[in-house]
């Protein structure tokens, strides 16, 4: 044992020798591991906690999601997530019959999201919310920080329990951990609220990707949108969470279950306006409970970065693999300079086994080094991760907190590497030539060993070029989404949100406020034009409805739908949405007034064939014969959802003529930069009513950018690394071409002993390192290519198979081989005959 031990440090003490006698080495091999390490260990962190890491709840694996298959009659009300098949979006009478009548689960809860105005000490602000069920905490095995937090004793009646509960980091920001809040009272949209518990630190919500300021009661649901029922059956809004008891499985739960559902729905389908045969095998005989593991919560957002996740996680580890093998390179370089020194050693006795050892420890102790700089560095990475994120994505979920998972990854990432570069240089040495080395003759390990060196360089090449295609890839996109025409002006025009209902107003007086609001605006020095919409341009979201028109006869299973939004008189001229046929809308149509409505020119040409046809025509919401409105215009169509998505059927009316009071976002077309006008808009509107808040100001540009921003985030880390793994192949490159021109040495001097110019002999250096790179391209495009092909989800107006970017990764990658080459070229070409004749 003290013998193995002994052994052991004098390895350690040999290798730290050797590594402080090469310090550029030493440094170079660092550096290289630890941004390999560092960046993977940064993404990892962020694929750990938005798909693997569990919610911070009591037993997590017991958590269910509930979804059904089946038509969905009602307004649904939702925040993503829902797919054919699979709603998971329910009425909270609906919620209070499962939860109340079966026993196949522990508990139910019910929560949704929402947006609320909070004014505490005269100061107001709009921040999320969460509307929960009473039984939410002590069903997750939440407990308080401080105070206590729902009950069930806190959902009772609609109205009766204005109570709220505070986020920990809420408290922490907008009290100052002041533990005397419990008990006092703010302001929720304007009514009084006790506060009486603060959640405990790291738990944010059921959802993942939602981060709450505040809990209201499911009973309190009115406070947030006054205009609704929730006893309403056909208000579809709330997400179900259940647990499941131990040892019940998720099939025997929906077996339990189901029958209830049946009967439910067979009682719901009773009071729809349609009663047809086919209706019922819809909403009824087809409709299904489906029960789905929420160990990890339900999250619309997980869907949107799950894909670009895995698809950075896939270049990283390129770039930790790039950098095994460049330091497999080097560690072969820097062996050829070793070459008598282990065959002293094995001449004096020493072991196969002896030498592996020393070279395996010499790896892990540059290893070792890399991780520890790489972990360093990794929580610095997060976090510029984080507020890049951050500036698109206020409320991310992402921590820069690294737990024991990440390193153990990181850890084991470093030892699988470490071994991996290691075993070049060690399997060189495995049967090395004793008289010719110790005689310093030139090999070290002949022709196999430095057709090993070249192939850890052609491995890097196509590393590279598979990085720089998917870079290339995705900076089109960004280019092509950036070049879409919108079907509005983006340039000069300001977005806001503007909720009237958040300080307190409510009926009538909310359009009062609203339409005092457009008239100030108009009012400020420097504005062309002021609109308002409820349904925001290029925002991911979508109010839309079925549609009854009159004197079209939907074919069989065709759904007449339509975006719905409800929009200012101004609201075309404001965003330069250029009038096609018709009128827009003016101060004449006022509540009261004849109802009427502006429809695109894709609705128009679907549904009348032209847009002059559409005019005089009448729409109506399906089944509800007071939305009645006729077509006074058509305008031509612009995007909404996103810049990705096609142009939709879309009816515009104005919301003075809305049935209820809507929150609305508005826009200020400016003359000068539109940066320059919001202190006077936010003056605008404290001189109005000091309550109001004006949430969510930006630029339209930036509104853009933020609709991007998956999209930017991939383009910008795959360039990052693109460019890192063509300079490591550079790096790598240049160690194989030094290493092999110094070989040559003898033979460089023969050939200009016999005439060879030195034009020629720097054309043979450059011609071996391009014949190199170009049969690494001609391997790596098919593989470049059948990759690619995965990404065709995440590209727009761009082929996986682009010739521009994959020209552009070619070139890119013979200007490095060639810069590498330059070097050992010159060098080569300035050699001396009668001094390269005497070098053995």
């Amino acid at each position: 044992m003290f013998c193995a031990m002994s052994s052991i440090f004098g390895n350690l003490r040999y290798a730290l020798r050797q590594l402080r006698k090469s310090p550029g080495f030493t440094v170079t091999a660092l550096l290289t591991l630890a941004l390999g390490i560092g960046a993977s260990t940064a993404i990892f962190t962020l694929f750990d906690q938005a798909l693997l890491r569990s919610l911070p709840v009591k037993n997590p694996q017991e958590l269910v999601l509930l979804r059904f298959s089946g038509d969905n009659v009602g307004h649904v009300h939702e925040q993503g997530g829902d797919h054919e098949g699979a709603h998971p979006y329910f009425s909270y009478p609906m919620y209070r019959d499962l939860r109340d009548k079966t026993s196949v689960f522990d508990g139910l809860i019910a929560t949704a999201a929402a947006s609320a105005g909070v004014s505490w000490h005269n100061s107001a602000e709009a921040v999320p919310t969460e509307i929960v069920s009473g039984n939410y905490f002590d069903m997750l095995g939440v407990r308080p920080a401080v105070g206590r937090l729902f009950a069930s004793s806190d959902e009772t009646a609609p109205g009766a329990n204005p109570v709220v509960v505070l986020s920990f980091d809420y408290w922490k920001r907008r009290f100052n951990e002041d533990p005397t809040i419990v008990g006092q009272m703010v302001a929720v949209n304007g009514e009084a609220f006790t506060v009486v518990g603060v959640v405990a630190p790291g738990f944010d919500s059921a959802v993942w990707g939602d981060r709450p300021r505040v809990f209201i009661p499911m009973t309190m649901e009115k406070t947030i949108a006054p205009t609704d029922d929730l006893m309403d059956r056909r208000l579809i809004w709330i997400k179900i969470i259940g647990r499941l008891p131990a040892g019940r499985s998720t099939k025997q739960a929906e077996a339990g279950l189901n029958p209830l559902w049946t009967s439910l729905r067979d009682m719901e389908f009773k009071a729809l306006h349609d009663q047809s045969a086919r209706t019922r095998e819809k909403f009824v005989t087809t409709s299904h409970m489906t029960v789905a593991d929420a160990a990890k919560g339900f999250s619309p957002m997980r869907e949107g970065v799950e894909v670009p996740l895995k698809i950075l996680m896939g270049m990283v580890l390129l770039v930790v693999a790039m950098a095994a093998v460049n330091m497999a390179s080097l560690l072969l370089v820097r062996a050829a300079g070793r070459v008598r020194e282990f065959s002293m050693r094995y001449a004096l006795g020493a072991s196969t086994r002896d030498v592996m050892l020393q070279l395996l420890t010499e790896g892990l102790l540059l290893g070792l080094g890399g991780a520890a700089l790489g972990i360093l560095i990794a929580p610095q990475m997060v976090r510029g991760l984080i507020a890049w994120l951050t500036s698109t994505m206020p409320d991310t979920p992402f921590s820069a907190s690294l737990n024991p998972d990440i390193l153990f990854f990181a850890l084991g990432t470093t030892l699988l590497v470490s071994v991996v570069f290691s075993l070049a240089p060690a399997l060189q040495f495995l049967k090395p030539n004793l008289v010719d080395s110790l005689k310093q003759q030139s090999g070290t390990g002949g022709t196999t060993s430095l057709q090993f060196r070249r192939s850890c360089v052609a491995l890097q090449i196509g590393f590279s070029l598979l990085l720089l295609v998917g870079a290339g890839l995705f900076m089109r996109t960004i280019q092509n989404l950036h070049a879409v025409d919108a079907g509005f002006a983006t340039d000069h025009l300001l977005k806001f949100d503007l909720s009237p209902e958040m300080a307190g107003y409510h009926g009538d007086s909310v359009a009062a406020v609203e339409i005092r609001a457009l008239d100030a605006l108009s009012a400020l020095p420097g504005v062309r034009g002021v609109a308002a919409t409820n349904d925001p341009e290029l925002a991911d979201d979508e109010v839309n409805g079925s549609m009854d028109i009159a004197g079209y006869t939907p074919k069989p299973d065709e759904g007449v739908e339509a975006e719905v939004p409800w929009v200012s008189q101004d609201y075309f001229s404001t965003m330069r949405i250029p009038l096609l046929v018709g009128r827009g809308f003016t101060k004449a149509d006022v509540a009261g007034a004849p109802k009427v409505a502006v429809v695109n020119e894709m609705f128009a040409r679907k549904y009348f064939g032209s847009p002059a046809n559409a005019l005089g025509h009448h729409v109506q919401r399906s089944n509800r014969p007071a939305t009645d409105t006729v077509i006074i215009g058509v305008v031509r169509g612009a995007k909404h959802v996103s810049l990705r998505d096609e142009i939709r059927p879309t009816v515009y009316r104005p919301f003075v003529q809305g049935e209820k009071p809507t929150s609305l976002s508005l826009y200020v077309r400016t003359w000068q930069t539109p940066e320059a006008t919001s202190n006077e808009i936010r003056a605008a509107m404290q001189h109005i009513d000091a309550k109001l808040i004006v949430d969510d100001l930006r630029t339209m540009e930036n509104q853009i950018n933020d609709s991007i921003s998956t999209e930017r985030m991939i383009a910008m880390l795959a360039s990052v690394f693109g460019a890192l793994a063509a300079l490591l192949a550079g790096i790598g490159l240049y160690g194989v071409l030094a290493y092999s021109t110094a070989q040559r040495t003898r033979e460089i001097g023969i050939r200009m002993a016999l005439g060879a110019q030195r034009f020629t002999v720097a054309k043979l250096i450059l011609r071996e390192v391009l014949l190199l790179a170009a049969g690494t391209i001609l391997v790596t495009l098919p593989l470049a290519f059948l990759l690619t092909r995965t990404l065709h989800g995440q590209l727009f107006g761009v082929s996986p198979a682009d010739p521009l970017v994959y020209l552009g990764g070619i070139v890119m990658i013979s200007v490095v081989a060639s810069l590498a080459a330059l070097l050992p070229a010159r060098r080569a070409a300035s050699i001396e005959p009668m001094q390269a004749l005497r070098t053995e």
